[in-house]
């Protein structure tokens, strides 16, 4: 593998105690993966082309309220308007039609509903956040009488407030005075504008994905990991950070191993290390995960097994929220107790696994029935969102996966065969329902999974497997598949 350093330094700073790697892989979307000491916790899906993120900032024309939805309906420029949402009926009323409105963009378009606002605008950086407002805050892991030892006093900013994030501590001095004159700066001229512009139209536009993770995270990542030069000398550029860049045929994430922990999240059963497992299910007003002991073998009394099974959940229950890219409400079903005490301790428990979280919004006590009850931010599509499609076999009720990342996981497939052994003809099965589309373009097919220089045999099947790669080796092997040779 062809894999070399862009930058002087083989590793970055970080706690040496975690050891957290950044994964960017530049193909159809931006694909970005965070590992924590080796396991994956976080992926991103990026379209580059997207218009509205969260995070922008509009000046926008109210053009609808309709109270019975507690919805304040405004045209920012886009083809549907986007919602504020409003519970305070007091305020309901000082929004007026045809009234110009400063907002914030916090969860894009998604099918029948239109992008989300807020008017609480706010605008970060990697060290600090602004708010329209007075004062000064801290991040919850930032000590304040450590950061003003070291950075000492700071000074408020007339009309704003200022909340200093954990990485300020360790910043530079003047690297973080620049960026507080600079989103001050920013700020100012977006309120400027907002005063003595028209809307609709945009004021301010947020950072990528990537960005927002190389600003957040700044302090805490060891090692990056991407596939072209541009992305690194991008990285290099902007925040002076080496990368390792990889020069295999592979893709990225499949020589790292992240493409079959993708696949995996395809599965509504997650095991768990101690016997149980959570089953993941999605509707339209929730997420439910259920908590079931299944062969756990641990101690006998049933009050501290469901502890113990419960609090041993937890971590996975946190991965798979932020992996998963899960948001809105999400109700847990544990394990039945009784003890108030272990009750209490489990819900400690749960928010204090989700408080690194930046978009975890809060939990709430057990209810009678066990049920916890989590909020989490809407930012992007979860992983589904990119790797599946509907599946017009069965009445589009069913998920399968996207024809674009079928064609990815064969090339990848395709490539570890070759690195493998030096075998020219490949048998290739796929699912039925791909079939219309692959015979309409068959040239392009074999051009994007990498069939150049092989004989590639092709099958169709009914079975529900959507494709497998078989190696031909032997004479009678070949000549059993003749009938579907389709490129030599």
């Amino acid at each position: 593998m062809e894999t070399y350093y862009q930058g002087k330094e083989h590793r970055l700073s970080g706690r040496l105690d975690e050891m957290i790697e950044l994964f960017i892989e530049e193909d159809q979307y931006r694909r970005i993966a965070i590992k924590e000491n080796s396991v994956l916790t976080e992926c991103y899906f990026e379209d580059r082309n997207q218009e509205v993120r969260s995070g922008d900032v509009f000046l926008g024309i109210i053009r609808k309220k309709v109270k019975a939805l507690h919805s304040v309906f405004i045209d920012i420029g886009l083809k549907k308007n986007a919602f504020l949402y409003v519970t305070n009926n007091n305020r309901f009323e000082d929004y007026k039609e045809g009234q110009s409105i400063l907002v914030e963009v916090i969860k894009e378009e998604e099918g029948s509903k239109g992008t989300k606002v807020t008017d609480k605008v706010s605008l970060g950086g990697r060290f600090v956040v602004f708010f329209e407002g007075k004062g000064i805050g801290y991040s919850k892991r930032l000590n304040r009488e450590e950061f003003l030892e070291k950075q000492g006093n700071q000074n408020p900013k007339d009309g704003f407030r200022i909340l200093f994030r954990s990485a300020a501590m360790d910043a530079d001095k003047k690297e973080l005075d620049k960026e507080i004159d600079e989103i001050h700066n920013a700020f100012k001229e977006i309120l400027k504008k907002a005063e003595t512009g028209i809307g609709p139209r945009r004021l301010y536009g947020e950072s990528s994905i990537l960005d927002r993770i190389l600003r957040d995270r700044f302090s805490e990542i060891n090692m990056i990991y991407v596939d072209t030069e541009d992305t690194a000398d991008m990285v290099k550029k902007e925040y002076g950070l080496p990368s390792l860049v990889h020069g295999n045929g592979r893709s990225l994430f499949d020589f790292y191993g992240i493409e079959q922990e993708l696949l995996k999240l395809r599965h509504r059963k997650v095991h768990l290390k101690d016997g149980g497992n959570l089953v993941i299910e999605i509707t339209e007003a929730m997420v439910v995960i259920d908590v079931n002991s299944a062969k756990y073998t641990g101690m006998k009394n049933k009050e501290d097994m469901a502890l113990a099974m419960n609090l041993s959940a937890v971590d996975e229950i946190a991965r798979q929220i932020r992996l998963r890219n899960l948001a809105g409400i999400i109700v847990v079903d544990f394990i039945d107790m009784t003890s108030e005490i272990n009750r209490t301790k489990l819900q400690e428990t749960m928010q204090k696994k989700l408080q690194d979280d930046p978009l975890f919004s809060r939990s709430y006590p057990l209810t009678e029935l066990n049920l916890m009850q989590l909020t989490r931010k809407k930012k992007g599509h979860p992983v589904y969102h990119f790797i599946e499609e509907e599946c017009s076999v069965c009445d589009h009720k069913g998920k399968r996966l996207s024809f674009a990342y079928l064609k990815k996981l064969i090339k990848n497939e395709l490539m570890k065969k070759v690195d493998n052994i030096e075998i020219l003809d490949y048998l290739i099965v796929i699912g039925a329902p791909y079939e219309e589309r692959i015979r309409k373009d068959l040239r392009s097919f074999l051009g994007e999974i990498g069939a150049e220089g092989k004989r590639i045999y092709l099958e169709f099947s009914a079975s529900g497997d959507d494709f497998r790669i078989e190696p031909l080796v032997f004479k009678n092997q070949i000549q059993d598949k003749e009938k579907y040779l389709i490129s030599e």
